[in-house]
């Protein structure tokens, strides 16, 4: 464990990799003896998280969701979404990114259909005709974070 913090491996990453090994082990009716066993699993989720924020603004992934929470959360106080801010918030709770994110885009797609009008769904479907339901949602999405002034909801 002093190796994993001395490689400076957040510890959302240690304690969701040690799940998931003691997840799969019990899945197979094995247990798991030792830390050293886990290893490979810490070491290949960091390295996963690490190429997942390549680019990204900040620090290192996973470093300190809840200030990136909490900054999104300000920016949605002050629009027609104030009130999906503190549920924003109670995300950090989660302790874990992919969860943290799995969640934003509940949030996001609740948000959208509360704040997404009919004019908003006519113009997407109008600017992508014949397309996939898939797509014509996305560029919904995008129109109401566009007409509403919203953050995109993620800590990426």
């Amino acid at each position: 464990m002093q190796q994993w913090a001395a490689n400076g491996i957040p510890l959302p990453v240690v304690i969701e990799a040690l799940d998931s090994v003691f997840d799969k082990r019990e899945a197979a009716g094995k247990k798991v003896n030792s830390l050293s066993y886990c290893k490979h699993a810490v070491k290949e989720m960091w390295e996963e998280r690490k190429a997942l924020a390549v680019g990204a603004e900040g620090g290192a992934p996973e470093e300190d969701p809840s200030s990136r929470l909490e900054a999104l959360a300000l920016a949605l106080e002050s629009t027609p979404a104030s009130s999906f801010a503190s549920r924003v918030r109670e995300l950090a709770a989660l302790r874990s990114l992919p969860k943290i994110e799995e969640a934003l885009m509940g949030v996001e797609e609740e948000l959208v259909a509360a704040l997404a009008t009919d004019a908003l769904r006519e113009e997407a479907a109008r600017m992508v005709p014949g397309a996939e339901q898939r797509a014509i949602d996305a560029h919904l999405r995008r129109l109401v974070r566009e007409h509403h002034g919203l953050p995109r909801l993620t800590v990426m």
